[in-house]
């Protein structure tokens, strides 16, 4: 340490020689100025309860792009021409080149929220040039670009969004419009058989089975009462004169009709009472023939001299009965006709439930598809009613905007090169670089300055008392003060020279 203090001036050349090279280069070099802004990002005005934005973009996805839109080569180079930039590297550098050096004086910086580092709450624009009005108006420039290129994609991506769903809301009308075709089609091809219409055709098919069981029981009377007008009939045709010669052959002929009415009427008993209680009235009307006949005959046979005691003027009953028998005749064709025609009817209500299930099965799928089709359009007519007002509120510029904070400012001082920071490292490196030189001449000097390195040289030493003249002790005293005066003095310029070079950058 003894030898490196007696090299000590060596060190503050170094040292002072440093210091100064840095302060000078610091001066040459060219300064840098910057310009920079904070943008703010704004939220849409009316909240989004309300009003739902359409565009589903990151807003840090969408600043990249912007950046990249903004620095493309094309607006790039427009920027070159507009402020005349980089005019000395324009004679022998092309167009890439200065793009590239623009791009890199140009600094984008995200800002986000406090907390929340997913959310971008601003963001920081810079500019840096050779002059300080160069890079404000510079930065003022891209500030612009940034805040319309945010406007005009938005309301971009708005409207292509409210247009992609214009379409596809027109493809889903179609559909729907298609569906509801095939729904009443289907409806109109198979009414009477849908499953909502059930119930409607049980109630008409119990109400057509008791209209025909009526009409069997008026069927039923009718023919009954053919059987006995002609049974009567046939009594007044016997009756006549010159219906027979020999009454005993009249009177056999009248039992011989009798007994076969008799068996008509038994027969028909025998069918009514297989299908109904004997308090049923045709039943009890039918018993109520069968024994007046039953009554009738023996008197029929007993008395053959009746038959001669009937007039021609008796034939009126006769005319009678064969009107009445007439229209008994019509009645009974009238009401099987009619019985058809319910039957009929019973059976195509019967094939209708029937069908029932296979339709409500067809039903299912063509209302599924409907249902489907008509959920679907609702749903993107209601998106596309949302997509309209945030498309008609990113048009009025109410939407999410960025808004600058405060204008691009004027730099007062370069911020490249640091010349306080140049002074500080020149002053380091000539230290560093001072002690190396000390180190290395002490390495290389042979002398010996020192009464250990004497001992270590030859084994002992002989010990001579110091004797100091005053010329001598006069020439250490003057020594002493240069030192101390060089050394106040470089304590005092170094760090006056830095500071001043420091306030006038």
């Amino acid at each position: 340490m003894s030898k490196l203090f007696g090299r000590r001036w060596l060190i503050v050349a170094y040292m002072v020689c440093g210091w100064a090279a840095g302060t000078a280069i610091s001066w040459l070099l060219p300064p840098r100025y910057r310009s920079e802004t904070v943008i703010l990002v704004e939220q849409q005005k009316v909240p989004e309860h309300y009003v739902e934005s359409n565009i589903t973009v990151d807003l840090q996805e969408r600043l990249q792009s912007m950046s990249e839109q903004i620095l493309s080569r094309t607006r790039l180079l427009a920027l070159i021409d507009k402020f005349d930039l980089y005019r000395d590297k324009a004679g022998h550098r092309d167009a890439d080149a200065l793009v590239e050096r623009m791009r890199k004086d140009i600094q984008v910086e995200m800002i986000t929220a406090a907390g929340r580092r997913d959310q971008l709450s601003a963001f920081k624009v810079s500019y840096s040039a050779a002059k300080p009005k160069l890079a404000r108006d510079i930065t003022n420039e891209l500030t612009s670009l940034f805040i319309n290129e945010n406007l005009q994609d938005r309301e971009q991506q708005s409207q292509e969004t409210t247009k992609f769903l214009e379409s596809q809301l027109d493809e889903a009308r179609r559909s729907l419009s298609e569906q509801e075709d095939k729904l009443r089609q289907f409806r109109t091809q198979h009414s009477g058989e849908l499953p909502e219409q059930v119930q409607s055709n049980l109630q008409i098919l119990g109400g057509l089975q008791i209209q025909l069981r009526a009409a069997n029981d008026t069927l039923n009377q009718a023919e009954q009462r053919n059987l006995y007008l002609r049974s009567l009939l046939n009594q007044y045709r016997a009756a006549l004169p010159g219906a027979a010669g020999d009454p005993a052959d009249d009177s056999s002929g009248m039992t011989s009709r009798t007994a076969s009415q008799l068996a008509a009427l038994k027969a028909q008993l025998a069918e009514l009472q297989g299908r109904y209680t004997d308090r049923y009235p045709d039943i009890l009307r039918l018993k109520q023939q069968i024994s007046e006949l039953e009554e009738h005959q023996p008197t029929a046979v007993s008395t053959p001299t009746t038959s001669a005691k009937i007039t021609g003027d008796e034939s009126a009953p006769i005319l009678q009965l064969r009107s009445e028998l007439s229209a008994n005749e019509f009645q009974i064709k009238s009401e099987k006709a009619k019985i058809r025609q319910l039957e009929e009817q019973i059976e195509a209500y019967q094939l209708r439930l029937n069908a029932t299930p296979t339709r409500q099965q067809q039903a299912a799928a063509v209302t599924r598809d409907y249902d489907q089709s008509r959920t679907y359009y609702e749903t993107l007519l209601s998106k596309k009613l949302q997509s309209e007002m945030a498309t008609n509120l990113e048009m009025r510029r109410q939407g999410e905007q960025f808004h600058m904070i405060d204008p691009p400012n004027l730099p007062s001082r370069p911020y490249w090169p640091n010349r306080l920071a140049f002074s500080f490292g020149g002053l380091a490196a000539g230290l560093a670089l001072g002690l190396a030189m000390a180190v290395l001449l002490e390495l290389l000097n042979s002398r010996v300055n020192q009464e250990v390195e004497l001992v270590e040289f030859f084994g002992y030493v002989l010990a001579l008392p110091a004797f100091t003249t005053e010329i001598e002790a006069a020439r250490a005293y003057r020594s002493r003060i240069r030192e101390f005066v060089a050394a106040g003095v470089l304590a005092a310029v170094i760090p006056f020279v830095t500071m001043m070079s420091y306030l006038k950058q």
